[in-house]
């Protein structure tokens, strides 16, 4: 991935996305001196990976060989920025937002991100599917953080049209619970404390929510358009 120098003056927060795989295709053959047909080299070209269906989603806490793979992270809302949401996220907790950059992403496309920081050991990254509205939000927060599941709760009040967030931190709630019960579980039959599970998922209106924990870490996705 690399850093572009030139940014839309217009975001001011940032998304996140997963990036389809890259497929390759071949130019039509060209023909060499010697008269013997020669292949050009193959380029990757933009794909997208198919979004999974709500209904095959896990909704309790499985490890991470059955953790669920989504599709790219599409605008969560037509015209929704989360402009103001992400000030004021950062405003509470003290986060210092760094400046929008552009990633290049595995498939060829550009995705911008504004990622965030606190003295906490709290982040938080944004990122633009479009370059304008607002496709997922990413926040971290080690697991021994006094208020880190607060933290996390904040996350998911995210003010998208159509999100209840009363099922949103109920449901933060028990996700953590199982993910720490599993995380437990699977320390002491493996006696590798750096154990990786993640949580079931949670839908509401346009968003996906997803809660990992890997060993001291919490990590919260909301992704927009991630579920078919």
């Amino acid at each position: 991935m690399r850093a572009a120098l030139r940014v839309p003056a217009v975001l001011m927060t940032v998304v996140i996305g997963a990036a389809g795989a890259a497929s390759c295709s071949h130019d039509s053959p060209t023909t060499s001196a010697s008269g013997r047909p020669k292949a050009a080299a193959p380029h990757a070209t933009p794909s997208r990976r198919t979004a999974p269906r709500a209904a095959d989603l896990p909704r309790h806490a499985v490890t991470a060989d059955k953790r669920p793979s989504f599709g790219a992270a599409d605008t969560m809302a037509a015209g929704y920025t989360g402009k103001d949401f992400l000030t004021g996220l950062s405003k509470k907790w003290k986060l210092t937002l760094d400046k929008p950059v552009e990633q290049e992403m595995p498939d060829g496309t550009m995705r911008t991100y504004v990622n965030g920081r606190g003295e906490n050991g709290m982040t938080v990254s944004a990122g633009y599917a479009d370059h304008r509205n607002l496709s997922s939000l990413l926040c971290r927060t080690r697991t021994d953080r006094p208020r880190g599941v607060d933290f996390l709760a904040a996350c998911t009040g995210l003010d998208v049209p159509g999100v209840d967030h009363g099922k949103a931190s109920s449901w933060l709630e028990q996700a953590k619970k199982e993910t720490d019960s599993l995380y437990a579980k699977k320390v002491a039959e493996s006696g590798n404390k750096k154990e990786y599970v993640v949580s079931g998922v949670f839908t509401s209106g346009p968003v996906t929510m997803i809660l990992h924990r890997a060993y001291d870490k919490y990590s919260l996705r909301i992704l927009g358009g991630a579920v078919a």
